[in-house]
């Protein structure tokens, strides 16, 4: 009796510990397939919180602005001490009685010309460029943030026609296969669907792959802790993105917007204008600066106690900073070509992502109704069709393989469309076309 119960509860024992292993086993490959569903204000909200880059030019700017409060600071005063070393009299070292020699000498410079506001002006141009520097940024990393965020809807989307087409294809190819075994059907009929369904499944993984790059992307922008594992699920409403108007777009008022909100224009502007400070500083320090104090000897001079003042000024005979006046003058013609070869770069830029928008715009407009709806009915019948052996082999792979492309087509259009309008929105440096589904 004692035997039949060790055994039984070593049985009990050995099913508690399968139970174990396969819970465990599951908990990990639930954890492995872990899902973060989040909107895209969300993700703009984590991003603007989180993102290491933005933070460090955050930083770059506090720099910028330390270097505004050095360049209001007055020079500190200058104090020399001049005491004996031996007094022949006294015969002392170092003797700072009465009889002994000290003198002292107070100095503090002054900064003529104008230097230390012209200074604070190039200092604080210097942090206006760190800081349009920073929206520059902001509009890069932003546009990549919402391009990865669309692109991984319409991928998974075509992820769910992969599924749903492979399924269907498989299911038909088992089929086929118990047919070929009685030799219904020809092998090279078998071998062809095959092939399309190889085809199909690999499409499906580079589609993975390109899920995974985007979301590795998204990861670097968010800096998320807890979403460093997660798959992402897009939450996007579909009409909000259908329902985006570009009809009332005037090239005009979007160049017009681009000129007055684009960072790397203003960029340009402040740069001219930092010149332009740093010329009328340069032509400042070519002015002389003056040093002045009281001067005190004991001792070492005719009188015992000699109190004096000093001033020290240098003479502009041979340097008048005529270099780096000159050098000044060169930059400003410098910065002024730039800004007007930036001007019309930024205008191209708009002009061809203008009319790339509208053109996927009204591409996509022309073909959205029902068609992806309708050609996956049509594929539905199409297979139960070759199934009832309606259709020919060469028949039914040639649809598959439109229907394929027509469906693969339209997913990369709708793609195509939502980084126009997120690039429109990145050209003109601010959302005139605002996609923002789920707040």
């Amino acid at each position: 009796m004692w035997i039949l119960n060790t055994i039984q509860n070593k049985k009990h024992f050995l099913f508690l510990c399968l139970f174990i292993h396969a819970m465990a086993t599951t908990l990990v490959g639930q954890e492995a397939t872990k899902y973060y569903s989040l909107t895209l204000k969300e993700a703009e909200e984590t991003f603007l919180k989180n993102n290491l880059r933005l933070l460090a030019a955050k930083f770059e700017i506090d720099v910028k602005k330390a270097g505004i409060i050095q360049a209001k600071l007055y020079a500190n005063p200058n104090i020399s001490f001049d005491q004996g070393i031996f007094n022949d009299r006294t015969e002392r070292y170092f003797d700072t009685t009465r009889n002994g020699q000290t003198a002292i000498q107070i100095q503090q410079l002054f900064l003529l010309g104008g230097k230390i506001e012209k200074r604070t002006k190039v200092a604080e141009l210097n942090k206006a460029i760190s800081e349009q520097q920073f929206y520059d940024l902001l509009r890069g990393l932003k546009f990549e943030l919402r391009s990865s965020f669309f692109a991984i809807h319409f991928l998974r989307q075509s992820i769910q026609f992969y599924d749903g087409s492979i399924a269907a294809l498989r299911k038909t190819v088992t089929s086929l296969e118990k047919a070929y075994e009685k030799r219904a059907v020809l092998q090279a009929e078998m071998l062809r669907l095959k092939a399309l369904l190889f085809f199909l499944e690999n499409e499906r993984t580079e589609a993975v792959v390109q899920i995974r790059q985007r979301e590795a992307s998204l990861r670097i922008l968010l800096n998320n802790p807890s979403m460093a594992d997660a798959s992402f699920v897009p939450k996007i409403d579909a009409k909000v993105l259908d329902d985006v108007k570009l009809n009332d777009l005037k090239l005009n008022k979007v160049l017009d917007d681009a000129f007055e909100n684009r960072p790397d224009l203003k960029i340009a502007i402040q740069a001219l204008k930092l010149e332009e400070a740093n010329l009328a500083l340069q032509q400042a320090n070519a002015i002389p600066d003056l040093s002045f104090g009281p001067y005190y000897n004991r001792n070492g001079t005719a009188y015992p106690n000699y109190w004096g003042i000093t001033a020290q000024l240098s003479v502009p005979i041979f340097d008048r900073n005529q270099g780096n006046i000159e050098a000044a003058e060169k930059n400003i013609l410098t910065r002024r070509s730039e800004l007007q070869n930036q001007k019309l770069q930024a205008e191209n830029e708009v002009n061809i992502v203008f009319n790339r928008v509208l053109e996927k715009d009204r591409l996509y407009q022309s073909f959205k109704n029902k068609f992806t709806e309708d050609y996956t009915n049509l594929a539905q019948l199409m297979i139960s069709n070759y199934e009832k052996r309606y259709l020919t082999i060469i028949e039914f792979a040639d649809f598959f393989e439109t229907y394929r492309s027509s469906i693969q087509q339209m997913l990369k259009l709708q793609i195509d469309r939502v980084e126009s309008i997120e690039n429109l929105n990145y050209s003109v440096g601010k959302n005139i076309l605002n996609i923002q589904p789920l707040e």
